[in-house]
Parts: structure tokens; sequence; C-alpha cells
């Protein structure tokens, strides 16, 4: 059986065919040996293959069968872990982008909370019949005639009730740092 420094200097001189034994030789050792890195068999066999690829196209000079394996050994290990390493950039940017999105979430969730117990906290200092209005209007979505109905009273002064419950608690927010907007 010929060895693949023979069948190199052949492709060499310009047989084709020559690199195909080659392939025959050291495929099954290279893919064993790449996929002990990335264990990834398909991953393992385009490394292999691009390995292979930049021996044909570099064509170095080679004096015995021993280097011509180490080569390809080398450029396997050199392209396995340049995989690698952009595996785990790829994976650092994704992991990052995640930890960002799930604290922007939780800064979102925290304002909420903080402008809910700001909210919370303005409707306790207004007079009883405001508190009562601003609730059943705006939190149980009830409209004014509803509203009138529970607190006996006419639509008109539900309706001024409300505008008068907002005003007081607009300035009751706004004395705390809060614009209604944020609310």
């Amino acid at each position: 059986m010929e060895n693949g420094l023979e069948s190199y200097l052949r492709f060499l001189e310009g047989e084709k065919s020559a690199f195909k034994t080659i392939v025959t030789l050291y495929w099954d050792s290279m893919l064993l040996f790449t996929n002990g890195y990335v264990h990834n068999l398909s991953d393992a066999e385009d490394i292999a293959q691009e390995a292979l690829i930049k021996l044909s196209v570099r064509r170095p000079r080679l004096a015995h069968e021993n280097q011509l394996k180490a080569y390809l050994f080398k450029i396997c290990r050199n392209l396995a872990m340049n995989y690698l390493k952009k595996q785990k950039r790829h994976l650092e940017q994704e992991l990052t982008e995640n930890i960002e999105d799930e604290l922007q979430k939780i800064e979102e969730r925290m304002e909420l909370k903080d402008s809910a117990l700001a909210l919370h906290h303005a409707l306790q200092k207004l007079k009883l019949e405001y508190r009562e209005i601003l609730y059943l209007r705006y939190f149980e979505q009830l409209s004014i005639p509803e509203c009138a109905k529970i607190m006996k009273c006419s639509e008109r002064q539900a309706t001024a009730t409300a505008f008068q419950a907002r005003q007081a608690l607009r300035k009751i927010l706004e004395k705390e740092g809060y614009s209604i907007e944020n609310i």
C-alpha cells in the first residue's frame, strides 16, 4: 500500500487523483481527532475538510511521512480551536444579550412596582370621596353613571369629583417627583 508522502509528492507534481489517496489514508483519523475537540461529527467533518483544502492550496514542502500527518493534525487542531473560540464568543454574546434583556424586564417591573407604590401612597393622601371615585373609575373601570349610582350622587357631581380628584392626585404626585405620565 502506498504511503501518504508518496501520494502527496505525486499530487505536487500535478496528479490530482493522488489527493484522493491522501484523503483515504488520513480522513478517519483526522475526523476522530477533530471530533475530540468539537464533540460534533458534522463540525468535525467540516474542519477536517477545511484542513485538506489548506493542504492542497498551501502545498508545503514535506520531507517524510510523519511531517504530512503532523501538518494535517496541526491544521485540524488550529481550526478546531478557532471554531471553539468562535462558539464561545457566540455563546457569551448570546448569554450577555439574554442577561441584558432579563435585567431590563426586571427594571421595568421594579419601575412599575415603584410607580404603583407611589400611586398607592398618593391615593391614601386624598380625601375619601376622591379615593372612591378614582378607584371606581380607573381600577374597577366603571362609567361615570355607574360611579354616580354607587356614590349616591348625580352624574354631574361624579364628573366634577373625578376631575377634582385627578387634579389633587396630580399635585401630590408632582410634589413627590413623579409626573402623571409615568404613573
